[in-house]
């Protein structure tokens, strides 16, 4: 009688365990998730909108029955667009600041015995600043007329655009370059990059490079798709990836980076239908394990925003930039590429 009193005990004594597993495993989950929500409330009080986004999006996944994630992640979207229509999040937020090393310029530019000269510019905005007195925007925003006669200047003596391609190429296959190679590169996919860099680099039938983050595109601020696929179609612009959100890759996890990083280039490839080879690090941030899975990705190589014109095959996921301020008289710019 004992033994068949136990054996009737035994199933609901197996659900009250399961249940408690089950308890566990949710309860688990919660506070996992609620360090991605404290995380992305964190980022949201710093300005890190796009960050915060992310975070948030990763708390909803590990724990989707929270209302309160969804609110957070409802109001930072409607933080984000905000920022989008105004422009506000072209400002530090979604910029590459270089510090040039306080030294002399000559002694930047000596080389080592297996690199090559070549320098790769680095521009953001093509426009008027609207806040000059600002001495970051005043940095970041270039004006047409100053890459008009930046353009002609290269063109008239002797400069040659190449692609990332052309110099990869000559990097791991030794073919030659022509004389005086220069890269233009353009970072984050601004509107102002169509309406007034495009139509000079025809002018100037110059090849450049744009890095665009893929999932503003809805935002009056940044390319459509459309734009970006009429360039494309030019032959004269390549497209590289900055990531979905543009964070700063260190500070995700694991899987927010791959995402960030993997997204961006499928989501290029599936509006060009062609492979994306290059990628620019938000921020120039980057460690070895983020190096690491932009190679695991597919990318041929990466540019960085280390200072230099230095390019080598041992270089190509960080393959060194000049940024052109946008104070720089012509003068000032001809001293940085001048070897």
């Amino acid at each position: 009688m004992a033994s068949k009193s136990r054996s009737k005990r035994n199933p609901l004594k197996i659900i009250t365990i399961l249940v408690a597993i089950l308890g566990a495993i949710i309860l688990i989950s919660f506070f996992k998730s609620n360090d991605y929500k404290n995380q992305g409330d964190y980022l949201i009080k710093n300005g890190r909108v796009g960050e915060a986004i992310i975070s948030y999006t990763q708390a909803q996944r590990i724990f989707p029955f929270r209302q309160d994630i969804q609110n957070s992640i409802s109001g930072a979207k409607l933080i984000l667009q905000s920022d989008l229509d105004y422009g506000k999040i072209s400002d530090i937020d979604f910029a590459e600041i270089q510090t040039i090393p306080s030294t002399n310029l000559s002694l930047l530019k000596k080389l080592l015995p297996n690199e090559v000269f070549v320098p790769i510019l680095m521009y953001h905005h093509i426009e008027v600043n609207p806040k000059p007195e600002d001495p970051i925007w005043a940095s970041l925003f270039v004006t047409p007329e100053q890459l008009d006669s930046q353009l002609l200047y290269l063109k008239s003596n002797g400069y040659n655009a190449i692609s990332l391609d052309d110099l990869h190429q000559s990097l791991t296959s030794n073919t030659l370059l022509p004389k005086n190679p220069i890269v233009l590169t353009f970072d984050d996919g601004y509107k102002s990059f169509y309406q007034n860099a495009y139509p000079l680099l025809k002018k100037y039938k110059m090849k450049a490079t744009e890095f665009v983050i893929t999932q503003v595109e809805t935002a009056p601020a940044y390319l459509s798709w459309d734009e970006i696929i009429e360039m494309d179609k030019s032959g004269l612009i390549e497209f590289g990836a900055h990531t979905r959100h543009h964070p700063n890759l260190p500070d995700l996890t694991e899987n927010s980076a791959i995402d960030e990083i993997v997204g961006s280039k499928k989501d290029i490839e599936e509006h060009i239908n062609k492979p994306v080879k290059w990628f620019a690090y938000p921020y120039g941030g980057y460690n070895n394990s983020i190096i690491d899975k932009v190679q695991k990705s597919g990318f041929v190589g990466a540019v960085s925003t280390i200072y230099g014109a230095g390019q080598s095959k041992d270089k190509l996921y960080l393959e060194p930039r000049i940024a052109v301020d946008g104070r720089f008289k012509l003068i000032d710019l001809i001293a940085h590429i001048s070897q």
